[in-house]
């Protein structure tokens, strides 16, 4: 099927941009390319990073526990380690540890991580730059999308200016996950899915295969990096139908040809997700836990990190709650009238994806949330679509209401200030988050925590950690631990003990502490652990005063 060329109400009002929004588009393009660069190492490399590298490195977290006792002392580096490319494990090595410790996480990104390693090195800027080079792909991608619905260089441009300096976009961009690549294959696949669409039914039947193998394959590539893909390919499908109506044959068999081919690829890993499907939502528990009314403020907290973060969380003070509060109210204003605008000015064909593309991702996390009470739909790393679709929305609104077409100049002049103040939120934001150590997609007040406990540990001239805490919490610890610092550790496992039994039921040892150090810590240590220093003869205090902190010094009685 061929689509009309025209979007009702925006080629009549697409004149060339002024001169002073080119200028500012430039500006802000920059800036946030800058940011995505921009003291890569200097937040905390938290659990998610620190597993991603241990997947990278080819090892598994029951390998690692396996090498680790209470029988020899660990320094940091000796953690990291495991973290790191080695001669020992290869590229298969990469796709066993995650087949079988990691299942929900598809390999398409840790194979490109593997090799970025390999020519980079292991170091937490070297791991975090691949996520910020990807994410340039956005603007290319983006740009063509934006061309693909509106046929206007007006919206494509306004469209790249908001990913630029989107703080959600340059936060994800600086994460060693898959998230840019994620919003880059989204992208990529919903315009390949409106060319194929849109090409001439009666042109050379090769370009025609042409145009829909290339949305195969970008389709493939989006499954083989995040299984929340599924909602994106959903979104295709329920648009294909409603769109060619069953009308157009040859475009409905083409789509779901191509749809097919992209499902079979992905297959192998689908196979490995369904049989693991107990433990990965064994490894999910955690987002079960909130009521309807933080849900629902949550879902405006996400909506509007597409476009200012302050880094505030649940612990916000009322100051800042009230700087917070009225920011959101007028960023969801806006949403809602952007894609209110959008149906009212634009074709089925354009809206509608727009709407499905949101609306798809939303409604699966959402209505598990609502039934039984979780808040995966408040996680933001989750709704990559959802944020693709709003900004283009109000890439639209905001291209149409600067037209200097426009009779109402005051009106004109309003919007151009919003798109003024809009950008400027965005550049604060990214300007603050590149200052921060800690940010709240890294684990907030925890990661406030634990950075206290490194400040503490490593103040002492030769410090000593006793811990047999979670894997999980040591790893991204070890990465603000001097070298001076030395660990006599059995940790718990995280991921490994859904597949070994064994390690889940082992009881845990209690080490001699030996002589030596100036101080001893223990970290975050279980109950039997405790019970078992202090039948040593010594006393446990705690360090800064705080229990939540799990931080105590032992002292010889």
């Amino acid at each position: 099927m061929e689509f009309p060329k025209n979007c009702e109400g925006l080629n009549s009002h697409n004149p060339p941009l002024d001169k002073w929004l080119r200028f500012l588009i430039v500006v802000v393009l920059v800036i946030g390319i800058f940011f995505r660069f921009a003291n890569l190492d200097r937040k905390f490399y938290w659990i998610d990073e620190t597993y991603t590298s241990l997947r990278v490195s080819g090892y598994t977290e029951a390998e690692m526990l396996k090498q680790i006792s209470y029988q020899q002392i660990t320094l940091p580096l000796d953690l990291q380690k495991y973290q790191q490319i080695n001669s020992e494990h290869n590229l298969t090595d990469t796709l066993n540890s995650l087949a079988t410790e990691d299942p929900q996480h598809p390999p398409l990104y840790y194979i490109l991580a593997r090799y970025w390693a390999q020519w980079f090195g292991s170091s937490v800027t070297a791991m975090r730059s691949l996520a910020a080079v990807i994410s340039l792909l956005v603007f290319p991608s983006i740009y063509w999308l934006a061309w693909e619905l509106f046929e206007s260089a007006n919206v494509a441009w306004m469209a790249i200016a908001i990913f630029a300096i989107s703080p959600y976009h340059i936060l994800f961009a600086q994460e060693a996950r898959q998230y840019s690549l994620w919003t880059v294959t989204t992208i990529l696949s919903t315009a390949a899915l409106l060319r194929s669409m849109g090409a001439d039914a009666n042109q050379n039947p090769i370009w025609l295969v042409y145009h829909w193998t290339i949305y195969a394959i970008m389709t493939t590539l989006g499954f083989y990096t995040h299984l929340l893909f599924v909602c994106v390919a959903a979104a295709h499908a329920i648009y294909v139908a409603i769109i060619a109506n069953w009308r157009d044959v040859k475009t409905f068999i083409a789509y779901y040809v191509a749809a097919l081919l992209a499902l079979i690829a992905f297959m192998p890993s689908l196979v490995n997700v369904v049989e693991n499907f107990n433990q990965i939502r064994s490894t999910t528990v955690w987002a079960q836990q909130t009521n309807l009314l933080r849900l629902v403020s949550r879902w405006v907290g996400a909506v509007s990190i597409a476009f200012f973060d302050f880094g505030m969380d649940g612990t916000a003070s009322a100051t800042q709650l009230a700087l917070l509060i009225p920011l959101s109210i007028i960023i969801l204003a806006l949403v809602g009238y952007a894609i209110y605008f959008l149906c009212q000015h634009t074709p089925k064909r354009v809206w509608l994806l727009i709407l499905l593309t949101i609306a798809t991702t939303a409604f699966f996390l959402a209505v598990p949330d609502i039934m039984k009470g979780g808040r995966r739909s408040t996680n933001p790393r989750y709704l990559v679509p959802c944020y693709v679709g709003i900004q283009l929305a109000v890439a639209y609104l905001l291209s149409l209401k600067i037209s200097t077409n426009l009779d109402n100049f005051k009106q004109q002049r309003l919007w151009k200030t919003a798109i003024v103040a809009l950008f400027s939120v965005g550049i604060i934001s990214a300007g603050m988050s590149s200052q921060a150590d800690s940010w709240w997609n890294k684990g907030s007040g925890w990661l406030r925590a634990e950075l206290e406990v490194a400040k503490t540990i490593n103040q002492a001239s030769k410090p000593l950690i006793v811990s047999d805490a979670n894997i999980a919490y040591i790893m991204p610890l070890s990465y603000r631990l001097e070298p001076k610092v030395k660990l006599l550790i059995e940790p718990r496992c995280y991921t490994s003990c859904y597949k070994n039994r064994d390690l889940a039921l082992a009881k845990p040892k209690i080490p001699r502490i030996p002589n030596g150090f100036s101080e001893v810590f223990l970290y975050k240590p279980s109950s039997a652990l405790r019970s078992g220093i202090q039948q040593q003869n010594y006393q446990i205090d705690s360090v800064i005063g705080t229990v939540e902190l799990k931080l105590w010094k032992l002292t010889k009685k």
